[in-house]
């Protein structure tokens, strides 16, 4: 269809093409601001769109039942929701994502996912409750023993609230040196394309948690230098960098613009009889969560 000078709306080219009842959606490509688009759009808001000379515009029905929705998040252009039909894979619902390739990182592309996070949640749930039932089932030889057994329960016990309280973050790591893995999305699945980020992030057990901005010549020391150090409680030697793909690298030889550098807590082995057990519930809360908790 040609319009001239003017710029049709979606609405308008529906009423010239009758694309049918069964359509539902439209996917339209083209180029904006001298950069490639494509985009995938319920009719309801394609009808709203202004569309430009070249555009190509692709009716589809979608709504049968097996289709999943799924989010885009981050340095987006355009449209963020797009049903796919069931089985819809990465790269496919990607080829519908318009973004910004100055701000975008797109080696950082991972996946937010509900049943990864319910997976990761009954994980550390699982964990919590054998430490639980290991500490208030733990029999003592002394009075003396037996103080220090009670004392240790209630900190626990605080610790396990605490805990329970933490939710995941479900973050299915897609990233590799040849692009995202082009794995089966599901219902509710959130990609999100970070934002190029010249900061790094220092926090957990440091004296002054802080972003810094990165530098190629700076260690993993070095930045823990520049957040005051290490606290009293930090564990040196359990130090992790979540990069900006969601990967988690513990205590990496290089720190990468924007990782996230967090030191984990130290436990203390002379009062706590449980050690093994709360140090990986803590890895594991950090890894999940991005979370540090203390005791």
């Amino acid at each position: 269809f040609e319009f001239g000078s003017s710029r049709p709306t979606g609405a308008l080219l529906m009423s010239l093409a009758d694309p049918g009842a069964r359509a539902t959606h439209a996917s339209v490509s083209g180029w904006w601001q001298g950069r490639p688009f494509r985009q995938y759009l319920p009719l309801s808001e394609f009808s709203r769109l202004q569309l430009a000379g070249g555009d190509q515009v692709v009716f589809t029905a979608d709504s049968r039942a097996g289709t999943i929705m799924v989010e885009a998040q981050g340095a987006i252009l355009g449209a963020s929701r797009f049903p796919m039909p069931n089985g819809a894979r990465l790269r496919e619902v990607l080829s519908f994502i318009s973004v910004d390739p100055e701000r975008a990182d797109l080696g950082g592309i991972h996946i937010k996912r509900a049943s990864t996070a319910r997976q990761q949640k009954k994980s550390i749930a699982d964990a919590l409750n054998r430490l639980e039932h290991d500490a208030y089932t733990a029999t003592s030889s002394s009075n003396d023993e037996a103080q220090i057994r009670a004392r240790e329960a209630e900190m626990l016990s605080s610790f396990i609230q605490r805990a329970k309280e933490v939710e995941p973050e479900g973050i299915v790591v897609v990233g590799g040196g040849g692009g995202p893995a082009d794995i089966a999305l599901e219902d509710g699945d959130v990609i999100v394309i970070p934002e190029k980020s010249d900061v790094v992030l220092i926090s957990g057990e440091v004296l002054m948690p802080q972003a810094v901005v990165w530098s190629r010549k700076a260690s993993l020391d070095d930045y823990i230098e520049r957040a005051g150090g290490f606290g009293n409680r930090a564990d040196k030697n359990n130090i992790l960098a979540v990069r900006t793909n969601g990967e988690v690298v513990p205590r990496p030889k290089n720190i990468l613009p924007g990782d996230q550098i967090l030191v984990l807590p130290r436990v203390d082995a002379k009062n706590m009889q449980a050690l093994k057990e709360v140090s990986q519930i803590l890895y594991q809360i950090a890894v999940a969560a991005k979370v540090i908790l203390a005791l």
